[in-house]
């Protein structure tokens, strides 16, 4: 590879010039240089770059998950929580506390549930998904899609997107 190769794969990967120069450490416009031929940049920030690149053209599962997670608070009620499903058109959300994931509640729940449907989602909810970070494989995530209904894409505490079954199936 060579420097010319830089434009070429930052435009197959679909990142800009600033988001390609936050990733490598460098700035936007010495990207451009580059890109340009204007400039001479030394090995190790062509390495870098290129890791960079290499990164992002791997199949990631940030690829593919939804970047807004349908969710309920612990103490919303079930009933709440069938409103919602119904009107966003999905079959489960993620029940949090506050900012943390403590659980998924799905059209299953709601049906298994005998409670009163004014009762708190955390007495019908199942188990929290698995929680990913966005860097992991494709494939991975289709195997944990295999067992549980939806995966968390993770970003240190923060839950930054979910994917589903039908996430992964369009791919």
């Amino acid at each position: 590879m060579d420097l010319s190769d830089i434009k070429r794969l930052r435009m197959k990967v679909g990142l800009s010039q600033t988001a390609l120069a936050k990733k490598a450490g460098v700035s936007q416009a010495h990207i451009a240089k580059i890109e340009s031929g204007k400039v001479d940049p030394r090995f190790s920030t062509v390495d870098r770059i290129f890791r960079c690149l290499k990164e992002e053209e791997s199949d990631h599962c940030r690829k593919y998950m939804t970047p807004y997670i349908y969710g309920v608070q612990h103490d919303d009620s079930v009933a709440k929580a069938g409103r919602i499903m119904s009107e966003k058109g999905v079959s489960q959300l993620v029940v949090f506390r506050g900012r943390s994931v403590i659980g998924m509640i799905t059209e299953e729940d709601l049906l298994r549930f005998s409670g009163d449907r004014s009762s708190n989602v955390d007495k019908a909810m199942s188990e929290p998904p698995p929680k990913v970070s966005g860097t992991t494989s494709a494939d991975t995530v289709k195997d944990l899609l295999l067992e549980f209904p939806a995966v968390i894409v993770m970003e240190q505490d923060d839950a930054v997107g979910i994917i589903t079954r039908s996430d992964l199936i369009k791919r």
